[in-house]
């Protein structure tokens, strides 16, 4: 008679390949899947009656933040309340590693001002343990995890480390420098790293800003200097390197095709950032679709990010950049270091007119959707505002006889920067957009960016929301092929390759929940006060999963954590090493 730790008995197996689903039973040992099928005379340690769910595998974020996260929680709410049960970190180049002690304050300044994680919760939660890469991975793996992490190796702190902040952002690596950052980089990838992630949008256009409002050193990077750091994992033979190097209008992805040249046939798998989609350019889907066929159709190991969801965001005038930091005026108020510095800043005249002409000029290619559909969800308690709230800025600039900036910063001034927006949502609300993107080859789900941006929105929810959204309300996709796009897919975009699928010998990260009973508020976004020393956050209200199992442990029932830390640190496998190890 077999014997397995734990046994779900009686669910629709829907198993992350796209194949059909099916009824049977599931044996999980050693944290893996050890048998699929009947398994009526098994035993076990645990039984989870799963009779009227589907069992499928955890989703996997291949695009997240929680650098930070965490050292303060081992869940990564809220993306382990939704399903997710693997998250890659370090994206487009942000990281904590590695940083000589002498550059820790301005790592977390960069971290602040490019992902919002405020610099005061990096300093309550990093133990600064770590100088190398290696040494931060080997702390990540000691932590108590509640999801499995793999890393990038951030190319900004790489660069700083090597020469130096303004070094980086001025000069070209000299010859020493570039063999050091070679180095540097086959040593992450030795220790586990999956890769390296870069930004590399110009000064122009570009949200992701330095402390003093400068661009990032990878965003000014000449492009030759990029392919010759690519070069390292190239020269490897293995590795995926994240890049992001266009958004909408902005960056050029020419940088983009010229990394898969370079790397084509070598093993490197390119995450190409980004792509969304639009009710205001509907045609940008067509646009990018055709770009990524004719790359793959060259034979380039290229998937595309992709953003697609009904994300929205919610901030005030200090998190405006979120929204629109492509903006120079708003630039300037991201550069602001008090309150008072804004409320200066907003009040002068002549940033008024510029930041008014600039915006006539860009237009809303910016501001989610533009700055007159920004919706006013709270002003303060001063009476005489009390009748904007629930209007967009668009109606009530019309009604005061003004433009959209003006509007805006009348109403933060009289606020006193109690102004909160509320943006329409990032992508398209035309479902069919969404469905005919994810159902694409080669994109990926993203556009979490879980872990930041805390103060502005919480997107952990995305793989949830895609469940009710295209599935259960649109039926414009199944369970199987939405499953294949939440795990398999994006396990297999970042080089994981026994993840993702309910298969045996694959990992056991398992989900057990009805269609039915999944949840998402469109409206309004939760405020919680879990962050260090009772900060508040912003996070989708979402979840419904009845389990929610990595490696065999339950971490989830019911939307709720078990004290169960099941998750491990990934590290894919180099040469020499035959399978990807976990600790």
């Amino acid at each position: 008679m077999a014997s397995f730790d734990t046994l779900i008995r009686g669910g629709r197996i829907v198993d992350g390949t796209g194949c059909p689903g099916y009824y049977a039973d599931i044996g999980i040992s050693g944290g893996r899947i050890a048998a699929i099928g009947q398994l009526r005379d098994a035993q076990a340690t645990t039984v989870i009656d799963a009779r009227g769910k589907t069992v499928a595998p955890g989703h996997v974020a291949q695009h997240a933040h929680y650098d930070v996260a965490l050292f303060w929680d081992p869940y990564l709410s809220n993306s382990g309340e939704n399903g997710v049960t693997t998250v890659v970190n370090a994206n487009c180049g942000f990281g904590v590693a590695p940083a000589r002690p002498a550059d820790r304050e301005r790592t977390m300044q960069m971290l602040e001002t490019t992902e919002q994680i405020p610099v005061a919760h990096q300093r309550d939660a990093l133990p600064w343990d770590w100088e190398s890469f290696p040494e931060y991975l080997a702390r990540v793996g000691g932590l108590d995890k509640g999801v499995n992490i793999l890393s990038y190796l951030p190319l900004n702190p790489l660069l700083v480390y090597v020469m130096g902040v303004d070094a980086a952002k001025h000069h070209r690596p000299s010859e020493a420098e570039m063999a050091q950052i070679h180095r540097l980089i086959n040593e992450a990838m030795d220790a586990g790293a999956i890769g390296i992630s870069m930004s590399s949008m110009g000064a122009e256009g570009n949200t992701h800003l330095d402390c003093d409002g400068t661009p990032m050193p990878t965003d000014v990077l000449d492009q030759e200097v990029i392919l010759d750091i690519c070069r390292a994992l190239v020269e490897r033979g293995e590795g995926v390197i994240q890049l992001l190097s266009h958004l909408v209008i902005y960056g050029d992805r020419s940088l983009t095709e010229r990394v898969l040249e370079l790397a084509q046939g070598s093993g490197v798998t390119v995450v190409h950032n980004a792509f969304i989609t639009s009710d205001l350019m509907p045609e940008m889907i067509d646009r990018d679709l055709a770009w990524l066929d004719g790359l793959r159709a060259h034979g380039y190991d290229v998937t595309a990010n992709c953003f697609l969801h009904r994300g929205w965001i919610e901030a005030g005038m200090r998190q405006l950049d979120v929204a629109c930091g492509m903006l120079t005026s708003v630039r300037k108020i991201a550069a602001c270091k008090s309150d008072v510095e804004v409320l200066d800043l907003v009040a002068d005249p002549d940033y008024r007119a510029a930041f008014a002409a600039e915006y006539a000029e860009k237009g809303s290619t910016n501001g989610a959707n533009g700055l007159e559909g920004q919706i006013v969800i709270a002003v303060g308690h001063e009476p005489a505002l009390q009748g904007y709230l629930d209007r967009c800025i668009g109606d009530i600039a019309e009604e005061l006889g003004c433009g959209p900036v003006e509007t805006l910063l009348e109403l933060a001034t009289r606020s006193r920067l109690a102004l909160q927006l509320r943006s329409p949502p990032v992508a398209s609300t035309d479902p069919r957009q969404a469905a005919r993107m994810l159902g694409h080859t080669a994109t990926v789900v993203g556009g979490s960016d879980g872990g930041a941006h805390t103060k502005s929105f919480g997107m952990g929810h995305v793989p949830t929301d895609l469940l009710i959204w295209l599935g259960r309300e649109e039926k414009l996709m199944s369970q199987e092929e939405l499953h294949f796009h939440l795990a398999l897919k994006p396990a297999r975009a970042v080089q994981v390759a026994d993840r993702g699928a309910l298969l045996p010998g694959f990992w056991a990260d398992i989900l057990i929940y009805d269609l039915d009973e999944l949840y998402f508020d469109t409206f309004r976004y939760e405020i919680v006060h879990d962050m260090p020393h009772g900060d508040w956050r912003r996070k989708g209200r979402a979840g419904g999963y009845d389990y929610i199992l990595v490696n065999g442990g339950i971490t989830h029932r019911r939307d709720e954590p078990t004290g169960v830390t099941s998750g491990q640190l990934l590290r894919p496998a180099g040469r020499g090493r035959a399978a990807l190890a976990a600790v």
